[in-house]
């Protein structure tokens, strides 16, 4: 009995190949889509803002936001109270 050979051109291959990249990308699309961003919860911290431009998200924090001078000076150690001195003018 003959052994039997299994040859592929190297096109076939090729095509092969391609399909399996194309049914695997659309594959990821559907369960991307099923799955989707819109089913996320996205919580925001009350010192950051958000502002939707068309199809473009851009969210801004500031932590310092409600922070005053009297604060900051509160933080501060002694030593460095007397080496800096802020002049505020209004």
């Amino acid at each position: 009995m003959e052994d039997q050979k299994y040859e592929l051109v190297m096109g076939h291959l090729v095509a092969v190949v391609m399909i399996g990249m194309l049914v695997t990308l659309g594959i990821g699309f559907v369960i991307g889509n099923y799955i989707g961003v819109g089913a996320s919860v996205i919580e925001k911290p009350a010192y950051c803002h958000v502002d939707k431009i068309g199809t473009k998200v851009q969210v801004t924090c500031n932590e310092l936001s409600d922070v005053t001078l009297e604060n900051l000076c509160q933080w501060a150690s002694p030593e460095l109270k007397n080496k800096v001195r802020l002049v505020v003018i209004n």
